[in-house]
C-alpha cells in the first residue's frame, strides 16, 4: 500500500514511517520542519529510514503546496502533522493553530475526496475533552479548555463530515500523553530527563498532582497502523496507555531509574491545563482487539536510555561549536594578494584551455576527408 504520512519527521510520525516500511509499505512523508522545535532533532528522527528504497521525503508546507503531487497514487493517509502544544495556542499565535490544524486537514480531505482512499487516519488528542470527568469515554459531552483542543476537535468534525457526505473512510484517534524515544523537547519527560542529566531542577506547572494517562509511542504506532485495515471507518477512538499517574509519581519513577534525586521548581498552573486525562479504552479494545501494553516504568526506562544518548550528542555538538574560535589578526594585504593570484591563475587556465581547444579543431579540419555533393 502507498501511504502518505504527514508530519513524517516528528516524534510519532518518524516511528510510524519506520513501522510502515518494516511492514513493506511504500511511504511518502511530508514535513515542513516547523520552527516549533529544532530541525536538527527531526532530521535525526529520520536517519534510520532516509535511504530506504520505499521512502521519499518532501520538505514542504501542506497549507500552501500543490497537494496533487503527493496525493497521486496514494491509497491511505495518516495525518499526524499539526501545530502542537496547549500552552502556546493562546494569544497571537492562534492563527498558526487554525492554519496547521484546521485548514490543512480540510485541504487534505477536500483534495483527496475523489481519490478512492482506503483509509484516512486523523491524529486527534485527549485535549478535546477538557475537564469533564476523571475517566474519559468517546460518547460523553466534550468541552475543550484550550484553543489547541478546539482546533483538534474541529479536525475531528471535518473528518466526520467528509465521511458522511463523501463516504471518505476516515477514523479519528484521540491520543493520550504520548511519550518515548524521540519525544519533542517541550514535552514533560524529555525536559525532566534532560534536567536530571544536567543536575538541574525539574520545572513543574501546578502542584504536580494532575493525572495523565501516559501512552508509550510504540503502542500508539501499533494502533495507527492497525487502523489502516481494521473495521473502524467513521469512528472516534481513545488511544490511552492504561498507565495513569500524577506528574509527581512519574518524576519519582524517573529519579529511581536514574538513581538521582532532583530539586523541583513549581510554577503557576498554565491556562488550558486539565486535571485528569484518564482514557476509557473499552471501544479501543472492542474495535481493535487490543490495547496499549507498555507500563509506565518500562516505557520510561526506554526513554531514559534514549535521552542519555541524545543529551550526550547535543552536549558534544554544543562543545564543538563553543570551541571554534574566530580567525583574528588577518594580514589583509597578504589576503588580497592571495585572492588576486587565485583570480589570475584561473584566468590563465581558462585561456590555455581555450587555446588547446582551438588547436584541436584546426587539426581535425586539416585531417578530415573532403566530401562531394551529389
Amino acid at each position: 500500500m502507498k501511504v502518505l504520512v504527514t508530519g513524517a519527521a516528528g516524534f510519532i510520525g518518524s516511528h510510524v514511517v519506520a513501522r510502515l516500511l518494516k511492514e513493506g509499505h511504500e511511504v511518502l512523508g511530508v514535513d515542513n520542519f516547523d520552527i516549533y522545535y529544532p530541525r536538527s532533532q527531526k532530521e535525526k528522527n529520520l536517519i534510520p529510514v532516509l535511504l530506504h528504497p520505499k521512502f521519499k521525503l518532501i520538505d514542504d508546507n501542506l497549507a500552501t503546496m500543490a497537494l496533487i503531487t503527493v496525493l497521486k497514487g496514494t491509497e491511505a493517509i495518516i495525518h499526524l502533522a499539526a501545530q502542537p502544544g496547549v500552552r502556546g495556542s493562546w494569544g497571537s499565535s492562534f492563527h498558526r493553530y487554525v492554519t496547521n490544524n484546521i485548514h490543512v486537514t480540510q485541504r487534505l480531505l477536500e483534495e483527496s475526496k475523489s481519490n478512492k482512499l482506503k483509509r484516512f487516519v486523523y491524529a486527534s488528542s485527549s485535549s478535546v475533552y477538557g475537564d469533564v470527568g476523571e475517566v474519559l469515554h468517546e460518547e460523553m459531552k466534550i468541552q475543550p479548555k484550550s484553543p489547541y483542543g478546539v482546533t483538534k476537535l474541529a479536525g475531528e468534525h471535518l473528518c466526520q463530515l467528509y465521511n458522511l457526505e463523501y463516504k471518505m473512510p476516515t477514523v479519528s484517534l484521540r491520543f493520550f500523553s504520548v511519550y518515548g524515544p524521540g519525544q519533542r523537547p517541550d514535552m514533560a519527560f524529555h525536559r525532566f530527563c534532560q534536567n536530571i542529566l544536567h543536575e538541574a531542577p525539574l520545572t513543574i506547572y501546578g502542584d504536580g498532582k494532575q493525572i495523565r494517562d501516559f501512552t508509550y509511542v510504540d503502542d500508539v504506532v501499533e494502533i495507527i497502523t492497525s487502523a489502516l485495515t481494521a473495521d473502524v471507518v467513521g469512528q472516534v477512538v481513545n488511544v490511552g496507555g492504561g498507565s495513569p499517574a500524577t506528574l509527581l509519581e512519574a518524576t519519582a519513577i524517573l529519579e529511581e531509574i536514574s538513581g538521582k534525586t532532583t530539586a523541583k521548581t513549581f510554577l503557576e498552573r498554565q491556562k488550558g491545563d486539565v486535571f485528569s486525562t484518564r482514557a476509557d479504552t473499552t471501544k479501543l479494545e472492542r474495535l481493535f482487539g487490543t490495547k496499549p501494553k507498555t507500563n509506565l516504568r518500562e516505557g520510561l526506562v526506554r526513554e531514559w536510555e534514549w535521552m542519555k544518548k541524545f543529551v550526550l550528542s547535543e552536549d558534544e555538538e554544543q562543545s564543538i561549536k563553543a570551541a571554534v574560535q574566530p580567525i583574528t589578526d588577518v594580514d589583509e594585504a597578504a589576503l588580497a594578494e592571495s585572492r588576486a593570484d587565485g583570480k589570475a591563475h584561473k584566468k590563465a587556465s581558462r585561456k590555455a584551455a581555450k587555446a588547446v581547444k582551438g588547436k584541436k579543431k584546426a587539426v581535425l579540419k586539416e585531417t578530415s576527408p573532403e566530401t562531394t555533393e551529389t
